[in-house]
């Protein structure tokens, strides 16, 4: 007897079982919230409601903010979201603005702006390729014309 795709029984190639991709920095996310009472007040009101009147909601144990992740008060977690998002590949340390600009559309967090300045402010890479902020020293002067031989003519 030879198989064939009409022979084959259907409910065999069916998908048994779904994966999901979970960044390991999102676990960090939500260990932060065990440490900041902002954070702790925000989880109760959200079991209540969500989303509520302010705009925060919550997503699988994840605080939202208007459909940004909310991050915790934990300065070692918004330097390593700023790290990547101005000092990798795809950031390119692209200064102040642009890596304010790129967090501020998936992330938001209190002093959010400070922190990127602070960061860019510290970043050697940026301080060392970093371009003068000075204008142009003007035209250049002559030098007087000397009065005799082996005069000392410099100003």
């Amino acid at each position: 007897m030879a198989i064939d795709a009409l022979s084959r029984v259907a409910h065999l190639h069916t998908l048994q079982a779904i994966s999901m991709v979970r960044p390991n920095w999102l676990q960090e996310v939500l260990h932060s919230y065990a440490t900041d009472p902002r954070a702790q007040k925000l989880l109760t009101q959200l079991a209540i409601q969500s989303p509520d009147m302010a705009g925060y909601s919550l997503d699988n144990g994840i605080i939202r903010y208007k459909n940004k992740l909310w991050i915790a008060q934990n300065s070692a977690l918004q330097t390593k979201i700023i790290a990547a998002f101005h000092s990798s590949a795809i950031g390119g340390h692209s200064g102040t603005t642009a890596t304010y600009q790129r967090l501020k559309t998936h992330f938001a967090w209190k002093g959010m702006k400070m922190a990127v300045e602070d960061f860019v402010k510290q970043c050697s890479v940026c301080q060392q390729a970093k371009h003068t902020n000075h204008s142009p020293p003007g035209l250049l002067q002559p030098l007087p014309i000397p009065e005799g031989v082996w005069m000392d003519i410099s100003s």
